[in-house]
């Protein structure tokens, strides 16, 4: 997971930073990438792409493009076919909401879609963002699913037809063959338990969907006809995230000694945890940061002997140039694959008929979403709550909440462009208000950001704040922690830019680029501007976004404020992404 560089994982990195894990050196003119370890199934990993298709076009070290995935992949298969081994791609859903790529159209991902089926997925399922609205929904249905047919595996979600029926959203399983090593495979796709889906959709929890009639029978029909299962799943693969691990039990009672290989997503974080000692599971990050590896040694007869870290690899890669040549043993003149330059161009061609890269304004300084801490400088949520917000137009005595989830992405200094808005603050939620004492409206956020708050209907904060076991709070770094806990040598600590280090079950080598730690901090459920003038207790609006609406009418039950069947007004239509367009147009941040 990303987590701060504490001390034993620093040490590792100290010592090791410079050497491959075939003992070679690095030049000192390039970044330190570890090697791949290749077995008889080898996996690429893809989760929560969200758009991000054009690569991050102001960071380097993820800089890639959709069309460069499309050669490294086929370079990848290229490379395993003829060292007699199979390499499968898998995605795990979540492509639309948080790029301008995927977001500026009607139908939201009217554009991108057709950019991300350009990729050779052998599995794929759904993921939430599929779901909120019905014509995202139908999209990836008359879409995605008609492209890759069998391949889109998705067990527990169904989609409704012009008739009313409601049939499974693409397959409930594939079963299949490797295309080299003809292993036995059989593939299922489930999503997390769902509650927003929209009305032609329909979403039935894990542990219901593997109790059904259908699951069993398709369990007994291929016992002893298996070598390999692949979940491919929205589900964060978290040890304290139950669903995958209900559903692994079940699976060892039909298989209890077949190879099992989970692909996770949904939290945003890079992470791989051991279910037994012959199943794995690997998420792989967010936004086009990260590419997973995977790659399992599938010889039966050593299958006895193996440890489990000797039997699987696991492996995060980073999303540029640097890798996927170092990966693929080419380099800028031999990567490029045809299909790969057609995709590469569709993509510029794309953002210049959507005028992605219109010129809005200029930031400044970076502003972070959980680098520093929420009242730091620097931190996204301090710019947004003092010198955003307060330029929502209304009158009067007002307080505006929002939660911290709606923030997708950190701001960078540079250009500003239509694409950032959809980058940083992509969700066109209304404002909605009420009208209550002041004394109510300045406890509301508090109440929210209290340990003993349970979320109602959604969760407020960004997904990575979650299942991320290394978070810090400002306490820590009060008391003398740094971003480096101590120097990393003259040269070393000078050419590692920052970025994951991940702590996962099997250690902290599987980061394919050395990085210098960054921290990531706590940051709370949600964030508020007061703009009150004095302290007398009068009423005054409480404003904040429509779709946290359940999660403020709890707060204000806890505070034994009554309101009966009351519903919020609405405030204002323009969202939170055309204030700050306007604030970075009109001043420098």
């Amino acid at each position: 997971m990303i987590g701060f560089a504490f001390v034993v994982s620093c040490f590792i990195l100290v010592t090791n930073a410079s050497i491959l894990t075939d003992g070679s050196l690095l030049p000192l003119d390039q970044p330190l990438i570890r090697n791949l370890t290749w077995k008889d199934v080898n996996f690429l990993h893809t989760t929560d792409t969200h758009g991000w298709y054009s690569g991050h076009l102001n960071q380097k070290q993820y800089s890639a493009n959709w069309g460069d995935f499309v050669s490294f992949a086929a370079h990848m298969r290229q490379i395993a076919h003829g060292q007699g081994q199979d390499l499968l791609l898998v995605d795990s859903g979540d492509r639309h909401d948080g790029n301008g790529l995927s977001d500026i159209t009607t139908p939201n991902g009217l554009k991108s879609t057709p950019i991300f089926i350009k990729q050779s997925y052998d599995i794929l399922t759904i993921g939430n963002h599929e779901l909120y609205l019905l014509e995202n929904s139908v999209m990836e249905y008359e879409t995605v699913v008609r492209h890759f047919q069998d391949k889109y595996v998705c067990s527990n979600v169904e989609f409704k037809l012009d008739n009313g029926t409601f049939v499974p959203f693409g397959s409930k399983y594939r079963y299949f063959e490797t295309p080299v090593q003809r292993k036995r495979v059989l593939a299922f796709g489930f999503l997390f338990d769902f509650k927003r889906f929209n009305s032609g959709t329909k979403v039935t929890p894990i542990a219901e969907e593997m109790a059904k009639k259908w699951f069993a029978e398709t369990l007994r029909r291929y016992q002893g006809l298996v070598d390999l299962i692949i979940i491919a799943g929205h589900t964060p693969i978290a040890h304290d995230w139950p669903e995958f691990y209900a559903l692994h039990g079940h699976l060892r009672r039909y298989y209890p000694d077949t190879i099992i290989q989970y692909f996770g997503g949904h939290s945003h974080i890079r992470d791989f945890t051991v279910f037994d000692d012959k199943a794995t599971g690997i998420q792989s990050g967010r936004y086009c940061e990260t590419v997973g590896w995977v790659s399992i040694d599938m010889e039966e007869q050593k299958q006895q002997e193996l440890s489990v870290k000797e039997r699987f690899s696991r492996s995060y890669i980073d999303f540029n140039l640097d890798s996927f040549h170092k990966h693929t043993n080419t380099s800028a003149s031999t990567f490029d694959t045809p299909s790969g330059k057609q995709v590469t161009e569709l993509i510029v061609k794309t953002r210049k008929e959507l005028k992605l890269n219109k010129l809005i304004g200029t930031v400044n300084t970076n502003y972070y979403v959980d680098y520093v801490p929420e009242d730091h400088p620097k931190s996204i949520f301090n710019l947004l709550c003092n010198k955003v917000l307060p330029t929502l137009p209304g009158s009067g005595e007002r307080l505006i909440v929002i939660n911290t989830g709606s923030i997708r992405y950190d701001l960078y200094k540079g250009p500003y462009t239509v694409d950032s808005m959809y980058i940083v603050c992509p969700f066109e939620n209304r404002w909605v208000n009420l009208t209550v004492p002041k004394s109510v409206a300045s406890k509301v956020a508090q109440k929210l950001n209290d340990a003993s708050y349970i979320a109602t209907t959604s969760r407020l904060k960004p997904p990575q704040q979650y299942l991320n076991k290394f978070l810090v709070s400002k306490s820590v770094s009060d008391h003398g922690f740094s971003q480096t806990p101590f120097s990393l040598g003259d040269n070393l600590g000078q050419r590692l830019s920052k970025g994951y280090v991940t702590h996962d079950d099997f250690g902290s080598g599987g980061d394919d680029t050395l990085h210098r730690a960054v921290v990531n901090f706590k940051v709370p459920n949600v964030v508020q501007s007061v703009q009150f003038e004095d302290e007398v207790d009068s009423n005054v609006d409480l404003v904040f976004y429509e779709f946290i609406t359940p999660n403020i009418l709890w707060a204000l039950k806890e505070l034994d404020y009554k309101l009966d069947n009351v519903v919020p007004d609405v405030y204002s239509n323009i969202y939170l992404g055309a204030l700050l367009n306007e604030k970075i147009k009109h001043s420098s941040l």
